[in-house]
């Protein structure tokens, strides 16, 4: 019977053997998961980075442009009260014009950063 036992006991020790080694490989999937996550986070928090980057860069000129337009009617209506009116058809255009481009430009960066 010495023989039956000393089997046992060894499988018995090589089941617990096998199950220490089935706990330490799922805490390794574990922690490559985790790590998998963090490096997808990472890589989103890069592409949102740039892709705010790619914004101001689109951005920037525009809102400038639109920023000197305003100005340049302010110097306008400043230096001519009797054409006003003239002033401000002229320009109201460009103004208009430089708005869309920003709003068209705003709504482009969202779509791109959507997709």
């Amino acid at each position: 019977m010495t023989t039956a036992e000393e089997r046992i006991s060894k499988l018995e020790a090589q089941i617990d053997k096998l199950e220490a080694e089935q706990r330490r490989l799922r805490e390794k999937l574990t922690e490559a998961q985790v790590e998998q996550w963090q490096g997808r986070i990472e890589d989103i928090e890069v592409q949102s980075h740039l892709a705010a980057l790619e914004a101001q860069d689109r951005l920037g000129p525009l809102r400038e442009d639109l920023r000197n337009q305003w100005l340049d009617v302010k110097t306008q209506l400043g230096h001519s009260k009797d054409t006003a009116t003239d002033v401000i058809d002229t320009v109201r255009d460009s103004v208009e014009s430089a708005i869309k481009a920003l709003r068209d430009a705003v709504l482009d960066t969202r779509k791109d950063a959507a997709d």
